[in-house]
């Protein structure tokens, strides 16, 4: 059986986690601190999930391309040419960063501005809220509220990804996580085809990581 093709990117302001997620799916090791990308970095990860069709339960394998992008202006002119063939859109925020919350409406217009509006119904933003394990240890670090983030979810038309925290999920967690990722993308879009990207200059992860939901 043929594998389901598709190009994942995580966006988001510096600082909110990204490449911490990207890296630990990585390597299956969470690095502690602060990490930020310069450019672009690639990796493939393959997924297989029990998705709907006709009503049954239905195994699928995906190939997924996943991108961790930087969140730094100076590299935006970057990020924004590696929107176009993009199926799944991981739009990432620190919940005790309220900067990074307000910026969800400047990143979803960048998008919109780079994937031409034709397609807009054949790719999918999920919203999630990272560090959630610094709110849990001191309630008033949390500058944005779960019913807020609902609130821009519907507002932009986003699938709500919740609240986490990667410091804290293991491994298998974080897999079985992005595999659920994974599942909401194919709902609205199904097997869109992705053709193969020419990348230039990509650090690339060539372990790979099975995820099984």
């Amino acid at each position: 059986m043929s594998k389901v093709n598709y190009k994942f990117i995580l966006i988001g302001n510096s600082g909110v986690g990204k490449s911490s997620i990207f890296r630990y799916l990585s390597t299956g090791e969470f690095i502690d601190g602060s990490v930020s990308s310069i450019g672009i970095d690639k990796k493939t990860l393959e997924v297989s999930i029990e998705v709907k069709e006709q009503n049954k339960n239905v195994k699928k394998d995906f190939e997924i391309s996943l991108f961790d992008t930087a969140g730094q202006e100076q590299f935006r002119s970057i990020t924004l040419s590696y929107y176009k063939g993009t199926d799944g859109i991981l739009l990432l925020y620190d919940i005790t960063d309220r900067d990074s919350f307000d910026n969800i409406e400047m990143w979803v217009d960048s998008i919109k501005n780079s994937i031409d509006s034709k397609v807009e119904s054949k790719y999918a933003i999920i919203l999630i809220g990272n560090k959630l394990d610094l709110a849990q240890e001191d309630e008033t670090k949390r500058k944005v509220t779960e019913e807020e983030a609902k609130t821009t979810c519907d507002k932009y038309k986003m699938i709500w990804g919740g609240e986490h925290s990667t410091k804290a999920i293991t491994y298998d967690e974080l897999n079985q996580l992005f595999g659920v990722y994974v599942g909401y993308v194919y709902n609205k879009i199904g097997e869109k085809k992705v053709g193969k990207q020419k990348v230039k200059n990509i650090k690339k992860y060539k372990k790979k990581s099975k995820c099984i939901l």
